[in-house]
């Protein structure tokens, strides 16, 4: 399922590092929705991999010390490749409908939801663009290091990384997985106040279809449902 919700902010400025906010509203949402269905995707302390991924758009904008805007209308576009968890979500964006959600010298307010069609993946290679960029992220217990596309290891890495998320997810094996990166840039963002390396660009993905159509509806790459790695097939 893929849902835009159109929002209005009170003031035409948002912090840049953006995505926490909507991760909040998000969590706002379904704690206000259901408690349990909340707790689903949301444990304290306690990681809980996401079958979903979110992107933010702002038309005209200037990047200053934060992101001035031209209008006071900003979207989100929200994928999923699970049925209940676009159920849930919808049923949750619905209850906030029209009311303000207190940010940093800022109201926004959520005053529509749209659903939107999803692409069919008919074969076994797709071409995908950045909706919002891709992190790669190698974990480890001292420090986690990010990558560029272009930097040794980091392709292996993304494969392994979109493997390891379907099967936790799915609890399914799948085959062998090819990307090819067609055209990218680097560039670096900023979340929970810590820049990080990320990508933006296209890509050629070859492998079962059911993983490529899980990448093209719940992402790709790490942090997917902190509104990175979401992407569309051209």
């Amino acid at each position: 399922m893929r849902l835009k919700l159109v929002f209005r902010l009170k003031s035409k400025e948002i912090p840049k590092d953006y995505r926490r906010i909507f991760m909040s509203f998000i969590k706002k949402s379904l704690e206000s929705y259901d408690e349990n269905v909340f707790g689903e995707y949301f444990r304290n302390k306690d990681p809980i991999l996401k079958d979903y991924t979110f992107s933010v758009y702002f038309g005209k904008c200037s990047f200053e010390e934060n992101i001035k805007i031209e209008n006071e209308n900003i979207s989100m576009f929200l994928s999923t490749s699970s049925y209940k968890t676009g159920i849930h979500f919808y049923n949750a964006f619905i209850n906030m409908k029209y009311k303000e959600f207190p940010i940093k010298n800022n109201v926004l307010k959520l005053n529509n939801i749209i659903k939107l069609p999803e692409k069919n993946v008919y074969k076994n290679e797709i071409i995908i663009k950045t909706l919002s960029p891709i992190i790669i992220r190698e974990h480890n217990k001292e420090e986690d290091r990010y990558y560029y596309f272009d930097e040794e290891n980091a392709i292996d890495i993304l494969k392994n990384n979109i493997k390891y998320q379907y099967n936790k997810l799915f609890k399914s094996e799948n085959g062998e997985l090819d990307i090819k990166v067609l055209d990218f840039k680097k560039t670096t963002i900023l979340n929970y106040n810590k820049k990080i390396k990320s990508n933006l660009g296209i890509l050629k993905i070859q492998g079962d279809k059911k993983i490529l159509d899980f990448v093209y509806k719940s992402g790709i790459g790490s942090k997917r449902s902190s509104g990175f790695g979401m992407v569309d097939i051209i």
